[in-house]
């Protein structure tokens, strides 16, 4: 005979419920103002500068070379800026942040998106050196934990925040070739998953994106591999919804960033097309 008991007493589940409800205030719902967004001056990582900038935010994109944001602060002027800063340089980002939200007079939103990607990203194991999985770890893997590390306690004067890394749909299919990219992304994931459970009580969301085969510009050399490994070819025979573009990242982005979202956390949003179905 099984028998059920009650270890919990009615004081103790109110006071449960109670700690549930002050957790769940301390997510703020507020205007998303104040941006951060690594790598935030091409590609994905423009359209989702952009798509904060559509939302009356003000963000500093942060970028291995300032000079490759001239276009995009040519076209919006003040309401973005860029510092210089290396992902993959625990130093230099906790600086970067620190400035980015002086800059901004706080922090709303932090999004991790610099990565090393292209060539880079499809290195065979046979072509692997070990300076090659020292830089794309410290940059894919190390840049959102020390960026992160260093948003946090603006965050905390702000009263809650979201950080948002964005992943891709190797964590969860790796291509054959660029085993280090897919693990940094995998361990990624896992970083969000733990991130959000220990910043939760702040009232800091932490989830990712993860996007699957998305139009952006590529180099000569990486479109030659892609081709020559039958790659692109592969991936969009099993992509039901075709190639997408950089914009379908940027709004669930927003959206993640946003109030509207305030009971997520802790989990990768995959926007793929239909490829992992």
């Amino acid at each position: 005979m099984c028998v059920i008991r009650h270890e919990s007493s009615p004081e103790s589940f109110n006071r449960s419920v109670l700690n549930l409800a002050l957790r769940i205030g301390r997510i703020q719902i507020r205007p998303v103002q104040r941006v951060i967004v690594t790598g935030g001056a091409t590609n994905i990582g423009r359209a989702i500068t952009e798509a904060f900038l559509a939302q009356g935010a003000n963000v500093v994109v942060g970028q291995l070379d300032a000079a490759s944001a001239a276009p995009l602060i040519a076209q919006h002027g003040d309401q973005v800026s860029v510092l210089e800063f290396d992902a993959g340089d625990a130093m230099q980002c906790r600086q970067f942040v620190d400035q980015a939200a002086e800059k901004l007079g706080g922090l709303d939103v932090l999004v991790n998106n610099a990565a090393i990607t292209g060539v880079k990203a499809l290195t065979t194991l046979a072509e692997l050196s070990s300076d090659d999985f020292d830089r794309m770890t410290k940059v894919n893997l190390g840049g959102p934990i020390f960026c992160a590390q260093a948003a946090v306690p603006h965050f905390r004067e702000a009263g809650g925040g979201v950080i948002v890394n964005i992943s891709s749909v190797n964590a969860f299919k790796p291509q054959a070739g660029g085993m280090v990219y897919a693990a940094s992304k995998a361990a990624l994931g896992s970083v969000t998953q733990s991130m959000a459970r220990e910043l939760a009580a702040d009232g800091i969301r932490v989830v990712a994106v993860a996007p699957g085969d998305i139009q952006v510009d590529t180099s000569a050399a990486s479109a030659k591999i892609m081709c020559e490994r039958g790659l692109d070819s592969e991936i969009a025979e099993q992509t039901p919804l075709g190639q997408g573009e950089p914009n379908d990242v940027a709004e669930t982005v927003v959206f993640l960033g946003s109030g509207k979202a305030k009971f997520v956390t802790g989990t990768t949003w995959i926007v793929d097309g239909g490829l992992l179905a």
